[in-house]
């Protein structure tokens, strides 16, 4: 699926072990399923999938509303 996000766009990624967040590029997300968390160091996979597919979502919802508002 080709997802219309910006690459260089940031997601906070919550760590599965320690619940902080690490920013992450949504080119990384695209291209490493695997993560560390810069602050206890676990490695944990994503759905890179499921993450995109919440972002596009997301993405095309505030696109609504902003078309809705006029803006």
């Amino acid at each position: 699926m080709h997802y219309n996000i910006d690459p260089s766009a940031l997601v906070n990624i919550p760590c599965p072990s320690c619940g902080e967040k690490t920013a992450v590029s949504v080119a990384t997300i695209e291209t490493s399923p695997r993560l560390r968390c810069e602050a206890c160091g676990a490695m944990y996979a994503i759905n890179a999938r499921k993450v995109m597919d919440k972002l596009q979502a997301a993405q095309e919802q505030a696109e609504l509303e902003r078309r809705r508002r006029g803006v």
